[in-house]
């Protein structure tokens, strides 16, 4: 727990006691409760990693030498605050990628949507199409810190976009160019209003969360790549 900070070996996320430890040989095939033979994981990479099916091969499954690579990878960056490897001046690489994904966000005036909004009003789709760009830019392999606290709040700034886009699935409906909780739950009956306030409160939360996040993201590149926003 210490050696990765309580954060996911694989994707970086934060997991806090929701940490579960996946042993990298199963112990059917005789692998030991020691430290050499675990990797930390969240429950959702925990998932991936055990339940590939060999009987139903989708993708290529995790082999016991990628998992010990990931696993070293993370633990040193996590103690040395940048990857094995990482070139001289790695710090002016992290404040560009930064700044990259801090302007496809919209920046800070942008991003206090998630802090201001009501999603029991409409707003701009312009928003989520943001989002989803984002998402996009950091699943590609070039993005990512050498830094490993930026690594980290990127990661939970991943996450927390990813449940909020996952939470808008049926709760928000698009009209042009106005996104929205279908307004006339409110009209239909009594079961479709307590409907439209959950789903007012689902999205509220999880835009909170996203804010909180960004937040985050923000002190933590000022701090360590002393990034000064104008």
């Amino acid at each position: 727990m210490i050696a990765c900070g309580r954060r996911c070996c694989l994707c970086h996320k934060f997991t806090g006691v929701g940490m579960e430890c996946h042993h990298i040989t199963p112990q059917s095939k005789g692998g030991d409760d020691t430290y050499d033979n675990c990797i930390p994981l969240c429950f959702d990479c925990h998932a991936e990693v055990g339940h590939y099916s060999a009987e139903h091969p989708r993708g290529t499954k995790f082999s016991l030498e990628e998992l010990r690579g990931h696993r070293d990878h993370w633990y040193a960056t996590y103690t040395n605050g940048a990857g094995p490897g990482a070139p001289t001046g790695y710090e002016e690489l992290d404040r560009k990628l930064y700044l990259k994904l801090y302007d496809l966000l919209g920046g800070s005036s942008r991003m206090i949507h998630f802090r201001e909004h009501d999603y029991s009003y409409g707003y701009s789709t312009s928003v989520d199409d943001r989002l989803r760009n984002f998402t996009y830019e950091v699943s590609l392999p070039q993005t990512e810190f050498f830094d490993a606290q930026m690594a980290a709040v990127l990661a939970d700034l991943r996450a927390s976009i990813h449940d909020y886009l996952r939470d808008k699935v049926n709760r928000i409906w698009h009209d042009g160019d106005i996104a929205h909780i279908p307004p006339e739950w409110i009209d239909e009956s009594e079961r479709l209003e307590k409907r439209f306030e959950e789903a007012a409160e689902v999205m509220n939360k999880a835009a909170t969360r996203i804010w909180e996040a960004f937040t985050q993201f923000v002190k933590t590149a000022r701090f360590y790549l002393k990034v000064d926003h104008e």
